[in-house]
Order: structure tokens, then sequence, then C-alpha cells
């Protein structure tokens, strides 16, 4: 009888250790499967590695491969300034590229005015478009861009420290051209052309010199096209203005004159 009853609390015994190297053999098995694949160790605890296990799957990089100052006025237009800017932009009282009459008055302000503009914003724009890396002359670059799109005639700062110093001689010897074109344009004007485009001439249908809104709609014809005109003769107008001798290049410098004499 004793030994029965021994034989089974033996029994008992067995099954309830069994039952407990199994739970924990069970919990064991859990803990690694629900550690697996990731075994921490002290180097990988630095600030470097968490930044990297927690940095997300993508990033979103903006640039264009352009150098920090080297990018030209198109890149610069392309990627931030066609925002407000673009032909098709529907941001209000923004000029819009190629839309000559909306920058008439504002080429007439002057380049450097304009660059002061974006650089330090002006009105509805932020400084600089609202890109802070843009440099002073990128800037620049992007206002020459979208005038000479629109009309003007500015010179686009160089690209690169070589270009810069090459720019700088170029402008040189431009400003002395220009100064001497100018000169003759004046002429050309005070001889032969003042008669019907003085600013105070009473001659009907004739844009006067200085009068900008008479001079706004065949600026945005272009030079192309006030030059054919003068030369060919155009309405009550006779061909050179009534003066065969001048040249073709007379008139343009003529043209020139009156052009940015009137806000062109």
């Amino acid at each position: 009888m004793n030994s029965s009853k021994s034989k089974v609390r033996g029994s008992a015994m067995v099954t309830l250790l069994g039952g407990i190297v199994i739970l924990v053999s069970v919990i064991v098995l859990l803990a690694k499967l629900a550690n697996s694949g990731y075994h921490s160790e002290v180097a990988q605890t630095t600030e470097s590695a968490t930044e990297t296990r927690i940095m997300p799957s993508g990033r979103l990089q903006l640039g264009d491969g352009a150098e920090p100052g080297q990018r030209t006025g198109q890149q610069v237009f392309d990627k931030i300034c066609a925002q407000c800017h673009a032909a098709d932009s529907v941001t209000p009282d923004s000029p819009k590229i190629t839309h000559n009459d909306q920058w008439t008055a504002r080429i007439a302000q002057g380049f450097d005015v304009l660059v002061r503009h974006a650089i330090d914003g002006f009105n509805t724009m932020p400084a600089r478009g609202g890109s802070p890396d843009l440099t002073d002359d990128e800037v620049a670059r992007a206002v020459a861009y979208m005038a000479n799109q629109s009309g003007a005639n500015f010179t686009e700062p160089a690209v690169g420290a070589k270009a810069t110093a090459d720019a700088e001689t170029a402008s040189a010897a431009a400003t002395s051209s220009v100064a001497d074109a100018g000169d003759r344009g004046k002429e050309v004007y005070d001889t032969t052309c003042y008669v019907c485009h003085a600013a105070t001439s009473v001659i009907p249908n004739t844009p006067r010199i200085t009068k900008n809104d008479e001079w706004a709609p065949r600026i945005q014809k272009g030079k192309a096209t006030l030059l054919e005109n003068a030369m060919k003769g155009f309405n009550a107008m006779p061909a050179k203005g009534g003066n065969p001798n001048l040249t073709e290049a007379d008139m343009k410098a003529a043209i020139d004159y009156m052009v940015k004499q009137s806000g062109g």
C-alpha cells in the first residue's frame, strides 16, 4: 500500500517538473524569437549609429548639382522664381516672364534697383525669392534672365572667378561702346528725330521721348521691329526719318537712345 502511494507521488512530481521545464523552454524560445535579427553591441549605441537606425528609409535632397554660387540665371529661375514669375503663373502682382508689358515699368527702374528688390524683398516677394541660400550674384543672374526674356538687355553676371574677371573686362569695353553708341544716338535724335519725337512735339500719333506710356506698346514689339519701321518708314513717318544719309547703325543708335529715355 505504502509502495503504491510512493509511486503515485513520484509520478506526480516528475510530471510537475516536466511541465515547468517545458514552460521555461517556451518562454526562452519566445524571447529569442522576439529579439531575432538584432543583438545590440556597445559599438552600435553611438550617436551616429542611433541616427542611422532611426533615419527614414528615403531622403529628399533639393539641388541641381551646381555648386553654391555657381547657378545660372535660368537655373535659379527654373528652381525658385518660376513659382511666381513663370509665363503661366497665377500669382497676382508678379510680372510674368515674356509678358513684356508687365516688365516695362520695372525695367525702366534699372537693373540695380530690380536686383536690390529681389535681394531684400519687395511688397509680397520675400527676400531672395524665399531661398536664403542664393548668393547676390545668383539673384542678379535670375533678374537679368527674366528681364532679358521680357524686353530688357541686361548683362547677366558671369559664373566663376575667371569668368567674373573676363566679364568685368568685357563690361568695361561694353560700357565704352554703349557710351559711344549713346552719343551717336543722341546726335541723330537731336538732328533728325526730335522734329517729331521731342517731348513737346504736337505731331499726332507719334511717341514722344520720355513719355513712357506712349512708348510702352511700341517697345513691346521689340527693337528689331522698331528699327525695320524706322528704316522703311511707318504710317506717316518717312524712311530714316526723312534723312536718307543715315545708316542702319545710326537709326539703331537713335532708337536705343529714345527707348532708353522712355522706359525701355
